[in-house]
């Protein structure tokens, strides 16, 4: 008899202390995963550019990654500060992406925006592309010093694809070497392109692996005529190509491609989306098509890569003072 009551007052017991955690369990918050809806990564420029092209390629991925739609929208305007005014007016709830790359930094600052890294949280850089100056068939100049030499005399176009510190190196340079440069404005690499390839303007400022990078490489259509960055394109195929500081030109332009998102994001959704890009970017899926564009991903982590913009500072002011002179 007092076995059975012994059983009968512990049964009581534990049915009250299940009743209680279940409870318990039932008012405490749940802990939502992340991401539970479709992400949206905004990018500066227009359709068709290398910065569309790279992000459209590791959003397929993404989606497997994080097993949620991935969408792209167009902000362009402002060399890419207009994306980064967009992502500021949002929810810093980690489903709002931005393309966070070094020439939107460099533009902001040129532009006197209210606008810095510090409202940001980068996660991370999925490659550096180098700026490549190109020239239609039938000009008379094949080489930098070609070119050079022509533009002091005769009045050349170039098309400015959106990139806005490119153009603005392109612009130095025309200043220092006291060249007729005309710039026409379009808002992306892929306008930029097309209207090199169409006849439509001299000479072109786009990166590795748009249009008109390829249009020269693979079909001939136009001359490679130097980089803007610092550096050459052996990495890509294309041996002897020389930079513009190789002609004493004082200015570069160092691309970098990246995203952030606001600052204030959950710490912990900013780690799931940060594994997610670097898992994207190092597939080797990922690698084949950006390297089919003659494009090289490079992960730098966003710790680092804040350095590399920060870096950057001095570089932004002392070619805006310069073209004010």
């Amino acid at each position: 008899m007092a076995i059975k009551r012994l059983r009968g007052v512990c049964a009581a017991v534990c049915g009250a202390v299940a009743g209680i955690l279940l409870a318990a369990a039932g008012s405490a918050p749940a802990v939502a995963a992340f991401p539970d809806k479709p992400v949206t990564i905004i990018i500066g420029y227009g359709p068709g550019g290398m910065t569309d092209v790279s992000t459209r390629i590791l959003a397929e991925r993404l989606e497997n990654i994080l097993g949620v739609e991935v969408f792209v929208e167009h902000k362009p305007g402002a060399g890419g500060v207009l994306a980064w005014q967009a992502l500021l007016e949002r929810a810093a709830d980690g489903y709002t992406i931005v393309d966070f790359g070094s020439s939107a930094y460099v533009t902001a600052l040129m532009l006197d925006r209210e606008i810095g890294l510090n409202d940001f949280e980068p996660l991370g850089s999925i490659m550096v592309q180098q700026r490549v100056l190109f020239g239609r068939k039938d000009m008379p100049f094949k080489t930098l010093e070609e070119l050079i030499a022509y533009a002091k005399e005769t009045p050349v176009t170039f098309a400015d694809g959106g990139a806005f510190w490119a153009s603005r190196v392109v612009e130095a340079m025309s200043k220092q070497f006291d060249l007729k440069f005309r710039l026409v404005p379009f808002r992306s690499g892929a306008e930029g392109s097309a209207a090199i390839l169409g006849g439509h303007v001299a000479t072109a400022e786009t990166g590795v692996g748009t249009g008109a990078w390829l249009g020269a490489t693979r079909e001939g259509k136009l001359n490679v005529l130097g980089v803007l960055s610092p550096g050459n394109l052996d990495d890509v195929g294309q041996t002897g190509v020389r930079s513009i500081s190789e002609v004493g030109a004082k200015f570069l332009v160092q691309m970098y491609y990246g995203y952030a998102v606001k600052q204030g994001t959950d710490p912990e959704k900013v780690k799931i989306l940060v594994s997610a890009i670097e898992q994207a970017v190092k597939d080797e899926a990922t690698e084949e098509k950006f390297r089919s564009r003659d494009l090289i991903p490079e992960w730098i982590a966003g710790d680092e890569y804040l350095k590399i913009l920060s870096g950057l500072t001095g570089e932004a002011k002392e070619l805006k003072a310069y073209l004010a002179e």
